[in-house]
């Protein structure tokens, strides 16, 4: 009997008062941060506290909180500048974990209403690293970087377009 009650606890425990997301991706996430070149000075800022909780020089692996509370996504802004090179500026938040839908099957109420949302694991950075190419800071660099960042747009809004048009082809 003894035996039943335990056994019965244990899967209630791992069912009911777990999360997936946390489950399967808790703590912090890992996020490396290189540039082009290497060398350049890397500061972490969390956006909500508005004070900076990083500074290294790249290449670095950043080990960056998910949640800022509960429900609350953590907001972070990271500057990379190198002497004589056009210092660049990237704004990351995270998205909703994919394992968090688990919750619907295995995590129940307590994962998705409690476990998930205070652990900050419902959130996951869609981002596998932060790649950044620095220009170097000469009208011809300024240009280049122009340039690619038009090249970029375009590539955007021409898969975009090729978007729409697949969603709207009739089937």
């Amino acid at each position: 009997m003894t035996r039943i009650i335990v056994t019965g606890t244990t899967l209630f425990c791992m069912f009911f008062l777990t999360g997936c997301a946390t489950i399967m991706s808790h703590g912090p996430q890992t996020l490396p941060i290189l540039t082009q070149p290497d060398g350049a000075e890397c500061e972490i800022t969390d956006v909500a506290a508005g004070k900076s909780i990083v500074k290294a020089k790249t290449p670095h692996t950043a080990a960056l909180e998910r949640g800022d509370g509960y429900f609350q996504k953590k907001y972070y802004d990271i500057t990379l500048s190198k002497e004589g090179y056009v210092t660049e500026k990237v704004s990351i938040a995270p998205e909703l974990n994919p394992w968090y839908i688990g919750n619907l099957f295995f995590g129940g109420i307590p994962g998705m209403l409690i476990v998930d949302p205070l652990t900050g694991s419902m959130w996951r950075f869609e981002e596998k690293d932060i790649s950044v190419k620095l220009y170097p800071d000469t009208p011809e660099g300024r240009a280049a970087r122009t340039a690619d960042e038009q090249a970029q747009a375009e590539a955007k809004a021409k898969e975009e377009r090729a978007q729409r048009g697949w969603q709207a082809a009739p089937r």
